[in-house]
C-alpha cells in the first residue's frame, strides 16, 4: 500500500513538474479577482447595511402580524 502511494505521489509530481516545464509557461497563471464575488472588502460596508436593513424589515413585519393577531382577542365584548 506504501509502494502504491508513494508511487502514485511520484508519478503526480513529475507529471506537475513536466507540465510546468514546457506547457504551463506559454499561459499566464490566472490572477484572482473580487469581481462578482462577495468577499470585496470595499462592499463590505454596504453587505452589513442590506442585512440591517433586511432585518429591520423582517422585525416590523412580524410586530405588525403579531399586533393584527393580537388585536381580535383585546377587544371588549359587547
Amino acid at each position: 500500500m506504501k509502494r502504491l502511494l508513494l508511487g502514485a505521489g511520484m508519478g503526480a509530481a513529475l507529471a506537475y513538474g513536466w507540465r510546468r516545464l514546457f506547457g504551463a509557461e506559454s499561459e499566464p497563471e490566472p490572477q484572482p479577482t473580487w469581481t462578482g464575488t462577495d468577499n470585496d472588502p470595499e462592499d463590505l460596508g454596504s453587505v452589513d447595511d442590506d442585512l440591517l436593513a433586511r432585518t429591520r424589515d423582517t422585525v416590523s413585519e412580524e410586530k405588525q402580524q403579531a399586533d393584527a393577531t393580537a388585536k381580535p382577542s383585546q377587544t371588549p365584548p359587547s
